[in-house]
């Protein structure tokens, strides 16, 4: 018997639904699901869901900001929740988040984005499998189904860091011309760790997707190993989740790497500011230290000399002379403090 798919999707054409129109289409869509699975979802799913009588009070957009990314199995139905991250530049990750009830003969998702166009490479990925099967073009399974907005969203979530490494590369490149000299630092700088500080913002909202990823994986392989468990798994998905689960390792350990790389970025730009401080005090010594004999004669004394002094013929020249040695002897000396000069 050919699975019967029904997909509800909160934006239509780049726009937000409304809650009302939304929540009907669930409703219609699980009484559907019902009918063509002959199983009852209980109360419980239902709210998982987003319908029923007794919905989460809260943040209604709690998902979109800290989803919890799972694999449950409830009696013949099974539930997976999914989520990568829509947005990568406003500092705070943004998730798209999509919900799958699934049955052998039945299959349920549910798509929820805060921003109207859900992740092209994980959503996207769900959407094209979707009209596919509705096409005829080909046809899934609900396990396939299942496993493949699995496998999507560990591709969403790879090219999420690839995006994000792109985007910051050009800022590693400054800060390195900065800190070699080659490039004045003006304002540069307080851009660069403003773009550092929200992508480590990003980072460390992502960090927990991952691990919640790798347990789902685990998950579909312990299902596909036992045949009496859940049907809707085989051997060929508890081989795929394995290698799937190495994709998630791998992840994890690029995340780790490049959360390190921004945490330290963002250090070398303090060390940056401390330095052009730092510079900045010497230059303020260097032309105190300079100015300091000339402000003794020409405003302590203001060279004011006894008798005839200053209507000698040498007086002017040996005067600036010692003003000169002083200066350059000054500048010479600071310099060396500052290894300026070897």
């Amino acid at each position: 018997m050919a699975l019967s798919w029904y997909l509800v999707r909160n934006h239509l054409k780049g726009r937000m639904r409304s809650a009302d129109d939304f929540g009907a289409e669930v409703s219609e869509s699980l009484q559907k699901f019902e009918t063509a699975s002959s199983v009852t979802v209980d109360d419980l799913l239902q709210e998982e869901l987003g319908v029923g009588q007794w919905l989460p009070v809260g943040d209604a957009d709690s998902n979109f900001s800290h989803p919890v990314v799972r694999a449950e199995l409830h009696g013949d139905l099974t539930l997976v929740a999914l989520a990568v991250p829509s947005s990568l530049r406003n500092g705070i990750s943004d998730f798209t988040y999509i919900l799958i009830l699934a049955h052998p003969k039945a299959l349920l998702t549910i798509i929820r984005d805060p921003k109207g166009a859900f992740a092209a490479d994980f959503g996207g990925l769900v959407l094209a499998d979707f009209k596919r099967h509705q096409s005829g073009e080909r046809s899934f399974t609900a396990g396939e189904a299942v496993f493949r907005a699995v496998r999507s969203s560990v591709v969403g979530i790879e090219n999420s860091l690839a995006t994000l490494r792109a985007t910051v590369e050009g800022c590693f490149k400054t800060l390195r011309a900065i800190e070699l000299r080659q490039q004045r630092v003006g304002e540069d700088l307080d851009e660069l760790e403003a773009e550092f500080g929200k992508t480590l913002a990003e980072l460390r909202a992502i960090v927990r997707t991952p691990l919640q990823l790798q347990r789902v994986c685990d998950q579909l392989e312990e299902w596909a190993s036992s045949d009496l468990e859940n049907p809707l798994f085989d051997s060929t998905v508890a081989r795929r989740a394995v290698f799937l689960k190495m994709k998630v390792e791998q992840i994890e350990s690029v995340l780790g790497t490049f959360l390190l790389e921004i945490e330290r970025a963002i250090k070398r730009c303090d060390d940056v500011s401390k330095r052009q401080l730092l510079d900045a005090q010497r230059n303020n010594t260097y032309w105190t230290s300079a100015l300091l004999l000339p402000n003794l004669i020409f405003a302590f004394f203001g060279q004011s000399f006894l008798g005839d002094a200053r209507d000698g013929k040498l007086f002017w020249w040996i005067s600036g002379l010692v003003l000169a040695v002083y200066g350059a002897a000054s500048t010479y000396f600071l310099l060396k403090r500052s290894r300026r000069l070897r």
